[in-house]
């Protein structure tokens, strides 16, 4: 019940993440801005999620994990309802930076507790959760196509619900509020390791961000419906849920880094290729399925590391939000100088940088993996 409840919970974020750039246009034409204005949508639901990380990892050490994520979830509904019904592009903004303080509370909270399960299965459990974002992210821009931009309160409205409904799948986990003795052990080259890994996954999320947040409006104004925005992004979301699936087995005859560095590459040659207007609705999809390793397989990479580093987990989770903000306001920035036809060279920009730094991470060495369970250590969460 915990596990399906986890994934359910990645399904609506996702979807609420997703939903964004599908909506672009329509928050310009609504409330009468321009479509690099209506971009900060991006921006802000990251700068929330921001915030959101934090506040969960300090709540985590008081209160046990049903608690906070059912907490969690509430927020999320608050923050839907409330956009949903905002008469203002200031208000929606308001409203959108309480639903993204939801999604890097849950995002922190599910991820801190999967990935120190059971060392058996870990990677299975991880990549199969996270896929349930890639789902929820194909759901979002589908759900615009079939009810209509316009009616995007009605979509927002459904995510308030999902995130309540959810709630009740709370009382399956457990795992007791955190104590000192389930956080880091000392390891004279954390600061190194934490540093590469906060930085590798800034660029990730500015990379998945950008991505998402502008291929609807590029696939748009280069000459196709605003239907076939809304189906690239969710062929995106479709590659990203596919990939993570096939993470646990890929798992099995890779190393994490092998597989988070040629997902990489590969995503830049995809960026790139996407400048080709015939081609842009076709290999985005495809990116997606490249970028989907990088994610969960980073984690797993990192905790191998630092196996008992939950302080260290805690806050490149909390500072890779920092990417959200970052990647679709430059990419907005450069859309509003040189015009839609920089967002393929943005996204192989950042993607470029952030294959450079998870190769400068091959310098460390892994330590042995223990079961952490063995001990009655945090696995027990």
């Amino acid at each position: 019940m915990a596990f399906a409840g986890a994934t359910g919970m990645f399904i609506v974020f996702g979807a609420v993440a997703s939903l964004y750039g599908p909506l672009l246009d329509t928050f310009a034409h609504r409330f009468g801005i321009s479509l690099p204005a209506a971009g900060a949508v991006v921006s802000v639901h990251f700068a929330g999620a921001l915030c959101g990380v934090p506040t969960a990892w300090a709540a985590m050490r008081r209160l046990s994990g049903p608690v906070v994520l059912a907490s969690a979830l509430a927020v999320m509904a608050v923050g839907a309802s409330a956009a949903a019904l905002a008469q203002g592009f200031a208000s929606l903004l308001a409203s959108i930076f309480v639903v993204g303080l939801s999604f890097g509370a849950l995002d922190f909270l599910l991820n801190s507790l999967l990935v120190r399960t059971a060392a058996s299965g870990r990677a299975h459990r991880v990549s199969v959760a996270n896929a349930g974002y890639g789902v929820g992210s194909v759901i979002g821009p589908l759900l615009v196509i079939v009810a209509r931009p316009a009616h995007y309160p009605l979509l927002l409205a459904g995510v308030a619900l999902g995130a309540l409904a959810l709630t009740v799948s709370t009382r399956g986990v457990r795992a007791p509020a955190l104590t000192r003795s389930h956080q880091r052990t000392h390891d004279p080259r954390r600061r190194a390791k934490l540093t590469t890994f906060v930085l590798a996954y800034v660029l990730y999320v500015a990379t998945e961000a950008s991505l998402s947040g502008w291929i609807a409006p590029q696939v748009h104004r280069i000459g196709n419906s605003e239907a076939a925005g809304a189906a690239a992004t969710a062929g995106f979301w479709l590659g990203l849920a596919i990939g993570r699936f096939v993470a646990g087995p890929a798992h099995r005859i890779a190393t994490p880094r092998r597989l988070v560095m040629v997902g990489l590459a590969a995503t830049v040659a995809l960026c790139l290729l996407a400048r080709v207007d015939a081609l842009a609705p076709v290999v985005y999809p495809l990116s997606g399925l490249t970028m989907a390793l990088v994610y969960p397989m980073g984690l797993i990479w990192f905790v191998e590391l630092s196996p008992s580093d939950d302080d260290g987990l805690a806050l490149m989770i909390l500072l890779m939000m920092a990417g959200g903000v970052i990647g679709p306001a430059l990419t907005s920035v450069a859309v509003s100088a040189a015009g839609i036809r920089m967002v393929p060279f943005c996204a192989a920009a950042w993607a470029l940088a952030d294959l450079a730094v998870f190769m400068s991470a091959r310098r460390f060495i892994p330590l042995a993996f223990a079961d952490p369970l063995a001990d009655g250590g945090p696995g027990r969460d």
